[in-house]
C-alpha cells in the first residue's frame, strides 16, 4: 500500500476581506514540520532558450517550467504557499494570464502577488512566475532497508525484504509507483493503454508471468494476423506476410538485410553473459554504425538496423557500442527471439489491466504505508558505523542498507556521501537514454485488419519508425501504438503537441491510405519519456563505445551499505519487466545475505 502526502500549505480568508476565489487568498500558512522550497521566477522559455511568440503559449510554458521545477523538488501546486507573477505591459481588460493560472492551480488557493513591469531580463520575456512552497515533513524513520524507487525492481526488493522478516520503505519521486510502467484509461474505463513497457511472455519470461497468475491479470495475444507495412527509401509502401521478409526496393536490399540479421543474431549468441572476452572487447570498439557499415550491405541493411534500434532503445546506431547491442539482444535469447511477436518472443502478448498493474499488485502486497510518494531522494549519507541516512522529498530515514532502484544516469541526481568510485561515476555518467515516445491512436474499429493488415509497420522514412495493433477486441478498444524514436522522436519533440500529433496522423493516414481507407482517430496521447524528470529517457541506458569493457563491472557492485538494482543490471531480458524483476530478486537476496551475516 502507498502513503499519499497531504499537503501543509492552508489557506486562509480573514474576516472583512475581498473574496479571492478561484486563484488566491490573502493569506497562506503551513500546518506542522515543513520544508520550505523557492522557486526562481519562471518564464516562457524551453530548454533550448525558444520563446513562443505570444503572450498566452509564453505563459502557459511558464507554468509547465513551474510544475518541473515543483516536481524536481517533490513537491506539487498543493504544497504552493505563495505565488508571484510578473506581466509586461499588463492589461487589466486583457488578462492573458487567468485561464492558465485557474487550470495550474485546480482549486489550490495560495497568497499571489501580480506585478505589473515594464521589461524583464529578455525582451521577448512578456511574463515570469515564481513560487514559495511547503513541503510536510514526516518524522524521521529508523527500517532495515530504504529501497529508492518504487519501480519494478525496487517493488520486488521490498517485497522480498518483508518477506524474510525485515523492515523497509520504499521512497518514491512520482507521484505514482510503476517507474516505466504506466498504464492509462484515455477515453474510457477498461479500456488500457501503457504508455511505457507493454509486452511479456509466458515461457521464457518466467518472473513476470508468475507474478501477473499471482495476481491474477489477465493477457491478450499480440495480434500478427495479416500483413505488415514496409515504407521503403524510395518512400514507396509495399506489403509483407508477417514472419517473412520485404521486398526492398534496393538492388539486393532484401538479400542483404537478411545477411545482417544473420550476422547479428549468430554474433551476439556467441557472447558469454558473464564475461567480456577478447572478441567483446573488440566489438566494444566500435559503433553499432560502425561494425555493420563495414560489411558494406548497403543502404536498406543499415536503414533495417537503424529502426532495430530505435524502436528497442531510442537510440541511433552511432550513440551505442556493438557490444552493447549484441549483448543486449543475447541477453533477450538472441536478436530473433527478442524482436518476436510470436510466441517466445519479446512482444508476445498484453496484459489487459496494463503493465502498471503489476506494480500496484506489488505494492498492495506490502505492508501498509511501505511506499511514500512525491518523495525524491537527494542525499544518501554514510556514516561509517554500518548505517546509511537517507534524506528524501517529505522526510528522512535512518537505515542499516539502501537499495537504489533508478536507471544508472540518474545517479547524478543524487548527491552519495561517500562519492561512488570512480568506476561507478564513469559508467553513470557514459551511459545513455533514447528517446522513445510511444504515441496511441485510438479507433472506434480496428480498421486497418479489414484490408488483412496485421497493424504492424516498419518505415525508413519517418517520422512514425514503427507501429503495433495494440488492441483489446473483449474491450473494444482498438489502438495502434506509433513509435516515434531516436533522432526523428527528437525531431519531433521540438514541435508544439498540436504539430506533433497532426504529423502523426498524417503519416500513419500515408502509409495505409494505398490499402485501406484511414479514419481519424478518437484520440491520440503520448508521453515523452526523454521529458520525464524522473526518467530522462526510455527503455533502458545503453553505453557507447569503450565504456562496457572498462566500466561494465561496476554496474551492480555495492558502495559500502549501498546496493543497487535496475533492469539495465539484469542477467537475462535486461530492459524488460523480466529483468527488472530479475533485478530485484538479486538484490534482495545480497541485502538479506548482508544483513543476516551481520547479526551473526
Amino acid at each position: 500500500m502507498s502513503l499519499k502526502p497531504s499537503s501543509s500549505a492552508r489557506s486562509i480568508d480573514p474576516y472583512r476581506m475581498m473574496d479571492g476565489r478561484p486563484t488566491f487568498s490573502h493569506v497562506a500558512t503551513s500546518t506542522g514540520p515543513s520544508r520550505i522550497i523557492i522557486t526562481a521566477g519562471q518564464v516562457g522559455a524551453d530548454e533550448n532558450g525558444i520563446v513562443p511568440a505570444t503572450p498566452s503559449d509564453q505563459i502557459a510554458l511558464a507554468f509547465e517550467n513551474l510544475s518541473r521545477c515543483l516536481e524536481a523538488a517533490g513537491a506539487g501546486v498543493a504544497d504552493i504557499l505563495k505565488l508571484t507573477y510578473y506581466i509586461v505591459n499588463y492589461d487589466p481588460k486583457n488578462r492573458h494570464h487567468a485561464p492558465h493560472l485557474i487550470k495550474f492551480l485546480n482549486g489550490h488557493r495560495p497568497a499571489t502577488t501580480l506585478v505589473p513591469v515594464t521589461a524583464l531580463a529578455n525582451p521577448e520575456y512578456l511574463f515570469e512566475i515564481e513560487a514559495t512552497a511547503a513541503v510536510a515533513q514526516a518524522p524521521t524513520q529508523t527500517v532495515d532497508v530504504v529501497v529508492v524507487g518504487a519501480g519494478l525492481s525496487g517493488l520486488q526488493t521490498a517485497y522480498d525484504l518483508q518477506k524474510a522478516g525485515f523492515s523497509c520503505v520504499v521512497v518514491e519521486a512520482r507521484d505514482r509507483v510503476g517507474g516505466k510502467t504506466w498504464s492509462v484509461e484515455p477515453i474510457a474505463s477498461g479500456k488500457v493503454i501503457d504508455l511505457g513497457a507493454a509486452w511479456v511472455n509466458d515461457t521464457n519470461q518466467t518472473r513476470v508471468h508468475a507474478l501477473a497468475k499471482k495476481l491474477g491479470l489477465a493477457t491478450v495475444v499480440q495480434n500478427t494476423k495479416g500483413n505488415v507495412i514496409q515504407h521503403d527509401l524510395d518512400d514507396s509502401k509495399s506489403t509483407f506476410v508477417y514472419g517473412t521478409v520485404p521486398l526492398l526496393a534496393e538492388i539486393n536490399g532484401t538479400e542483404n538485410m537478411v545477411y545482417v540479421r544473420d550476422l547479428v543474431e549468430e554474433t551476439c549468441q556467441q557472447l558469454d553473459l558473464y564475461k567480456i572476452t577478447p572478441a567483446g572487447k573488440d566489438l566494444d570498439k566500435l559503433t553499432l554504425e560502425e561494425f555493420v557499415k563495414a560489411q558494406e550491405k548497403g543502404e536498406s541493411a543499415f536503414a533495417t538496423v537503424t529502426i532495430w534500434t530505435r524502436v528497442m532503445l531510442g537510440l541511433e546506431p552511432s550513440e551505442m557500442s556493438a557490444l552493447f547491442f549484441l549483448d543486449y539482444c543475447n541477453r533477450g535469447g538472441g536478436f530473433l527471439q527478442m524482436r518476436s511477436d510470436k510466441r517466445h518472443g519479446g512482444q508476445y502478448m498484453r496484459l489487459v489491466q496494463g503493465t502498471q498493474s503489476l506494480s500496484k499488485g506489488l505494492t498492495e502486497l506490502l505492508a501498509p504505508g511501505t511506499v511514500i510518494l512525491n518523495s525524491p531522494v537527494r542525499l544518501i549519507r554514510q556514516d561509517g558505523s554500518g548505517g546509511a541516512y537517507v534524506s528524501s522529498g517529505r522526510g528522512d530515514f535512518k537505515c542499516r542498507k539502501v537499495v537504489v532502484s533508478v536507471p544508472t544516469p540518474l545517479y547524478k541526481e543524487i548527491t552519495f556521501v561517500p562519492a561512488l568510485s570512480e568506476a561507478k561515476t564513469t559508467l553513470s555518467s557514459s551511459t545513455v537514454l533514447g528517446y522513445t515516445s510511444k504515441a496511441m491512436l485510438m479507433y472506434d474499429t480496428p480498421w486497418w485488419r479489414t484490408a488483412n493488415l496485421c497493424g504492424m509497420v516498419q518505415s525508413f522514412k519517418g517520422p512514425v519508425a514503427a507501429t503495433r495493433d495494440t488492441s483489446n477486441d473483449d474491450k473494444k478498444q482498438y489502438s495502434l501504438t506509433c513509435f516515434l524514436v531516436g533522432d526523428w522522436g527528437r525531431e519531433q519533440s521540438k514541435k508544439t503537441k498540436a504539430e506533433r500529433h497532426q504529423g502523426i496522423i498524417s503519416h500513419i493516414r500515408e502509409l495505409f491510405s494505398p490499402f485501406v481507407e484511414v479514419p481519424e482517430p478518437i484520440t491520440i496521447i503520448e508521453h515523452e519519456w526523454a521529458k520525464d524528470q524522473w526518467a530522462q529517457g526510455c527503455p533502458c541506458p545503453a553505453t557507447p563505445p569503450g565504456i562496457m569493457s572498462q566500466y561494465g563491472h561496476a554496474m551492480t557492485t555495492v558502495h559500502g551499505n549501498v546496493h543497487f538494482v535496475g533492469t539495465e543490471t539484469a542477467v537475462k531480458w535486461k530492459g524488460y519487466m523480466e529483468g527488472a524483476i530479475e533485478s530485484g530478486e538479486r538484490g534482495a537476496e545480497e541485502v538479506i545475505k548482508s544483513l543476516t551475516k551481520a547479526k551473526l
